[in-house]
């Protein structure tokens, strides 16, 4: 199967903070990877594939704040979770560019180890 990927992914880990565009209800957990393009967590919630949902990723010093959208929703399996791929759909310019910022410092570590 051909990688349909845009963006190389890295495996980092940021608290995100999630909230279905449908919902007022906001669910907490960890990023699995990240990339140009979007980024993988887990949910102990399915999200139907194309669903919005606001994202808050936590760096620690800052938050980047995003739009996105489903793009696969799979049962892990031996689990009652569900592992999403999330694509970014919207984004302000600030993070736009700390997402950026923070892929190439990324790049460069994977690069030197």
């Amino acid at each position: 199967m051909k990688d349909q990927r845009k963006f190389h992914r890295y495996g980092v880990s940021f608290p995100v903070e999630c909230k279905p565009l449908f919902s007022t209800v906001y669910f907490y957990t960890v990023s699995k990877d990240l990339s140009l393009g979007g980024l993988r967590i887990i949910s102990k919630d399915f999200l139907s594939k194309d669903s919005l949902i606001k994202l808050n990723v936590n760096l620690i010093d800052k938050i980047l704040n995003f739009k996105a959208k489903i793009a696969w929703c799979n049962n892990r399996r031996a689990s009652e979770r569900y592992i999403l791929g999330i694509e970014f759909v919207e984004m302000n310019q600030i993070s736009k560019i700390e997402l950026f910022e923070l892929i190439n410092e990324i790049e460069i570590i994977y690069i030197s180890n």
